[in-house]
């Protein structure tokens, strides 16, 4: 393990200063640069989301908190999903949101786009400000829900890319 640690590295070996060198076949036919043979990576898989940042009538925020099993289980994001074939972020966001809430909405005005890469996929986060326009909320694909006013919403534990969202949104509030 020391060699491989201290001299035998993978993208500038030194076999000058390698013991094995005169038994090392990659070595011997002045291989090192391609050995060990590396696969290329795939790319990661893309998601395009639709992200809402629903407002009530009283200045106050829709945020839900995610299933305590799963990715991210347990933290509170603002709701959406992903962009189905053919449909337009805001047609995708107002299905999302009657699909997980049961609530009606008007898509507004674009927040902030955010690329956010995690270990297995990537995603694009399309954040828009919407108005509820009717119904009352229901959790039906999340463990909870609540309205929550910008100052408020620190107390809740979001995902890095949410952080985000709420950075965007305080920047708005100051300009």
């Amino acid at each position: 393990m020391y060699l491989g640690a201290t001299v035998c590295l993978p993208k500038a070996p030194n076999c000058s200063q390698c013991p094995w060198n005169t038994d090392c076949q990659a070595h011997l036919f002045n291989l090192q640069q391609q050995i060990p043979m590396r696969e290329a990576a795939s790319p990661l898989p893309h998601k395009i989301i639709g992200v809402a940042v629903i407002w009530n009538e009283q200045g106050q925020i829709l945020i839900d908190k995610r299933p305590a099993k799963g990715l991210l289980g347990g933290l509170w994001e603002f709701p959406g999903g992903k962009l189905e074939a053919n449909e337009t972020l805001e047609d995708c966001i107002r299905r999302e949101i009657q699909e997980e809430l049961a609530i009606e909405i008007e898509v507004g005005s674009h927040l902030i786009t955010i690329e956010h890469a995690y270990t297995h996929f990537r995603v694009t986060l399309n954040v828009y400000h919407c108005r509820h326009v009717s119904g009352e909320p229901q959790p039906l694909e999340c463990d909870e829900i609540r309205w929550v006013t910008l100052d408020e919403i620190e107390q809740f534990p979001f995902p890095k890319a949410n952080e985000k969202i709420i950075t965007a949104l305080k920047e708005a509030r100051t300009s």
